[in-house]
């Protein structure tokens, strides 16, 4: 394989380790001035960190920024400050949804800050698609882009990809990404495996992380050849399922790539998750550092539905009970909403992600630091966001309840507040 950059040493093409941790969004929110100075007392803070919640705490922002966080008793209020009591609440950083897609729509966005996602990224949509970003008059989440996703011929969703040529197609067009505000790039499962190690070293070449959605290509062959995002707990059906049944689903989806759709569930169905094959691919994407979104409440079939055909809730079944094993295994778990969800109540797929993530067997304090902190490590802005620490970003919510103990509390969302001002009409 042929790069253009191969003068560069081995250890520069590494998607494990972030050479620039401080990737942007393309809308950086206006902040109050430096002179504004806002105090949350009384509050039970959980920091994002995984850490038990520490009660009747005292966090002050001055500006954007986080100055103090603390026990009452350990920080001191400066004479002025805007006091906000966080009484019978909790605070926890803003949310950061790892898989949402918008297309120039800046009320579902506004909606989506409003419920307590303050970073989304989204896998796959063209630039294009926020170009309204440019023209809001209320608060937007900070939005994180990739660009449109690479694909095979004949591709997908042609009107939002970019169909690979060769290599040099590869490269030039993560150039143009980068250069129009890229944060990242996305494969979408028609790419052949042959070209996911050029799209890897590419994107390292310009420190960002590549993630993808995989159908065709087996999972473990990915993450062999470079891979450490992966978005859909599908995209490992056919690296643990039975060959014979995995060769079956690919011939379908090659032949019409609406048979996923169906197909899937019935895939997932036949698996057998105590089998040696599956044990090795999570060992596999372990040690490898491969982060999962396993966006399940897009997939959600639930028995006892009469809308639902039993394979399909095995199918979902089995899926959801993948992600608690990743989970066990070491695969890092960030929560990614996908929009929606046939048992969602609208604008609030993200907290049905949280429960769902908490019934695969991840504990309230794990599902709330891969909604925050492992998600903003998997964007590279760790040191920015992702968790209540002296110096980040001011980007919080306030929580009526403790959803360190209970999870269903992250739909009793009260404030929020973004790059240290409060978000009007929530």
């Amino acid at each position: 394989m042929s790069l253009g950059f191969l003068f560069l040493s081995s250890e520069a093409f590494s998607q494990n380790i972030p050479a620039n941790p401080s990737l942007l969004e393309i809308n950086p929110p206006d902040g109050p001035s430096n002179d504004k100075v806002n105090a949350i007392v009384g509050v039970r803070l959980i920091d994002g960190l995984g850490g038990s919640a520490v009660e009747n705490a005292t966090i002050v922002i001055q500006g954007n920024r986080i100055i103090e966080v603390g026990a009452k008793d350990q920080v001191k209020i400066p004479a002025g400050a805007a006091i906000t009591d966080g009484k019978g609440m909790s605070l926890l950083p803003g949310l950061v949804d790892s898989h949402f897609h918008s297309a120039n729509n800046n009320k579902q966005l506004s909606t989506l800050l409003k419920n307590g996602v303050t970073t989304m990224r989204d896998p796959g949509h063209p630039i294009r698609f926020y170009q309204a970003q440019h023209f809001a008059t209320a608060k937007m989440p900070r939005v994180y882009v990739t660009g449109a996703h690479l694909d095979g011929y004949p591709g997908v969703y042609v009107q939002q990809a970019a169909l690979i040529r060769d290599g040099d197609h590869i490269r030039s067009q993560i150039a143009e990404y980068v250069k129009n505000g890229s944060s990242g790039i996305k494969i979408y499962f028609r790419l052949p495996l042959k070209y996911i190690e050029t799209v890897v070293k590419t994107a390292d070449f310009y420190n960002i992380p590549v993630v993808a959605h995989l159908e065709l290509v087996d999972a473990d062959d990915a993450i062999m050849a470079g891979l450490r995002g992966i978005e859909h707990v599908t995209s490992f059906g056919t690296s643990i399922a039975d060959p014979k049944d995995a060769e079956e689903f690919r011939k379908s989806v090659q032949e019409d790539s609406n048979n996923r759709r169906a197909g899937r569930y019935l895939l997932w169905s036949k698996i057998d998750l105590s089998t040696d094959r599956v044990k090795d691919v999570l060992e596999f994407a372990a040690k490898n550092d491969v982060v999962l979104s396993p966006t399940l409440a897009t997939f959600e079939k639930q028995f006892g539905d009469s809308e639902v055909k039993d394979y399909e809730a095995e199918g979902f079944k089995n899926m959801h009970d993948f992600v608690g094993m990743a989970h066990k295994a070491g695969v890092k778990i960030v929560t990614g909403s996908h929009n929606s969800g046939k048992y969602v109540t609208p604008g609030l797929a993200y907290q049905r992600e949280m429960e769902l993530l908490v019934a695969a067997g991840l504990s309230p304090l794990d599902v709330i630091s891969s909604s925050t902190i492992i998600n903003a490590q998997y964007f590279r802005t760790q040191d920015r966001l992702g968790s209540i620490e002296k110096g980040k970003l001011a980007d919080l919510i306030l929580v009526e309840g403790n959803p360190s103990v209970d999870i269903k509390a992250m739909y009793s969302i009260k404030k929020v507040m973004l790059n240290g001002e409060w978000v009007e009409n929530n």
